[in-house]
Order: structure tokens, then sequence, then C-alpha cells
């Protein structure tokens, strides 16, 4: 099974958890400026993932949604039919609900519109106590 990591990371934390990640190839998504309030960015570099089975899409919660660079690329995807997907998002918030879980589902919503279907999801709050110990999790449980 051929397997890789689609992310953004603005400050590096969504970057940090990616780097843990063995037997991936990794992509970079980047856009002409970071600026988290432009709703139109002109993406860099855009993966083409066309020939991979098991992707991860991840990148960090901005104002309590999706960051608008990841969002730009994964709404130029055309099919994800028959890919195992699975999401992680990073953010600095106590609790999910306030920007993860939002951000989880925006993402899933992006999937299924292109026919693909989400395996399994996580939000990492970075301040987090155990947020080691979900990184750690998450790699077990999306290496399988």
């Amino acid at each position: 099974m051929k397997k890789c990591i689609v992310y953004y990371s603005k400050t590096g934390h969504t970057k940090n958890v990616v780097d843990k990640f063995n037997d991936f190839d990794v992509f970079v998504v980047s856009a002409e400026s970071d600026d988290p309030n432009n709703d139109h960015p002109v993406l860099t570099n855009i993966p083409d993932i066309l020939t991979y089975d098991h992707i991860i899409f991840a990148c960090p919660v901005h104002g309590f949604q999706m960051s608008k660079i990841m969002r730009a690329y994964m709404i130029g995807l055309k099919d994800l039919n028959h890919k195992v997907i699975d999401l992680f998002v990073t953010h600095l918030f106590r609790f999910s609900f306030l920007g993860g879980n939002q951000t989880l589902k925006q993402m899933t919503r992006i999937i299924k519109a292109r026919g693909g279907h989400v395996r399994y999801q996580t939000s990492i709050n970075r301040r987090s106590k155990n947020s080691n110990d979900v990184m750690i999790e998450i790699i077990k449980k999306y290496s399988k």
C-alpha cells in the first residue's frame, strides 16, 4: 500500500507531529502568503496524491476552522474513491469543540464530496499534558 501525508503547518506544530511518522511519503501544501485571513490563497505547492492508497491530511486550526491554505488544496482534489483517509488537526485551545471538531467536520465534508471516506480523525491539543501520548497513539493507529 502506497502511503502519504499531506499537511500544512504555519507555526511548525503540525509539522512536528508529521515528522514522527515513518514509512509515509510526506508532502507540504504551501501558498504565496501564510496569512490565515487570506480567503483565496494562491497555492505554490500542490501535491499530486492520485497514486496513493492511504492518505493522511493534517493541518492546524485557524480561527476555529480549517486553515484556508489546506482548504484551498483539498477543494482542488478531484477523486478520493477507494482511498484510506485519516485526518488530524492541531490546536491551542483546551477543548476540541473550540475549533478542532469543527475543522475535522469541514475536512470530512470536503472528502465525502470527492467520494472519499474518513477512517480515523484526531484533534491534538498542543498544550495538553497528554499531547505526546495522543501523538504516539495516532501514529500507531494511523500506520496500520
